[in-house]
């Protein structure tokens, strides 16, 4: 480790370099959500303020919303999961061949809960939102 310090320094340096980048895919990732949800709000005011008017409780709104930003997590997670191993396959294959990639199997479960608990935290301004509509200004909404 001492002989070759600079070497060590380089690999701890790429691997906080990777989970910086991770996080901030993550986080461009969770206001991707939120935007989606946040315009999904506004196009749909007018339903929103009929389902309330209608009854439909602002707990019910909420759930709905939350609901909506799971899925886009999950379906995310399921898309990236498939892509990775689609490239991860295409490098062991065509790739130099120096070394394999073999990821671990527990890692898509993880990334796939870790998506969808993003998904769920991205949507709770936009679903805080619709549910605190009020129904008569909802309807008139243009």
């Amino acid at each position: 480790m001492q002989t070759n310090s600079q070497l060590m320094n380089a690999l701890q340096s790429q691997s906080l370099s990777s989970s910086l980048i991770s996080f901030f895919v993550a986080l461009s990732v969770a206001f991707g959500i939120a935007s989606v949800l946040a315009i999904s709000v506004t196009q749909r005011t007018r339903e929103i303020g009929i389902l309330r008017a209608m009854g439909a409780r602002r707990e019910q709104m909420l759930i709905v919303f939350l609901i909506q930003g799971a899925v886009l997590g999950l379906l995310g997670s399921f898309v990236g999961a498939g892509a990775g191993w689609v490239m991860v396959w295409a490098f062991n294959t065509f790739g130099p061949r120096l070394f394999d990639i073999s990821p671990s199997m527990t890692i898509v479960p993880i990334a796939v809960s870790i998506a969808t608990l993003t998904g769920v935290l991205a949507a709770i301004a936009p679903a805080w939102r619709a549910s605190r509509l009020d129904p008569v200004a909802a309807i008139r909404y243009v």
